[in-house]
């Protein structure tokens, strides 16, 4: 499975982080597995996408996971790559 930033809801302002065995599409809905959170991203994580390729960085502050979260809506989405894996799977949750 892939692990994906997914910007979610009518205005893309819920930011969830979770694996899918497919690709998401802007505007259809989307089920991730290991759903987390993110709250809020610290400047140090470098914004969205330095989020997603570094992971997260100072006062990011990500929620715990649940087993399944599905959405209605995809905004924009990134692919995760696998250091911001390691580094989300190990970020204490809030």
């Amino acid at each position: 499975m892939h692990l994906y930033l997914v910007c979610c809801g009518l205005n893309g302002r819920a930011v969830l982080v979770g694996e899918s065995e497919t690709e998401p599409v802007a505007g259809q809905p989307i089920a991730l597995a290991n759903a987390r959170m993110i709250l809020y991203w610290d400047d140090e994580c470098g914004g969205l996408l330095g989020l997603a390729a570094k992971g997260p960085r100072g006062r990011t502050r990500i929620t715990a996971a649940v087993a399944k979260h599905g959405d209605e809506h995809v905004c924009q989405w990134v692919e995760v790559s696998e250091t911001a894996r390691m580094e989300i799977d190990k970020w204490p949750a809030c």
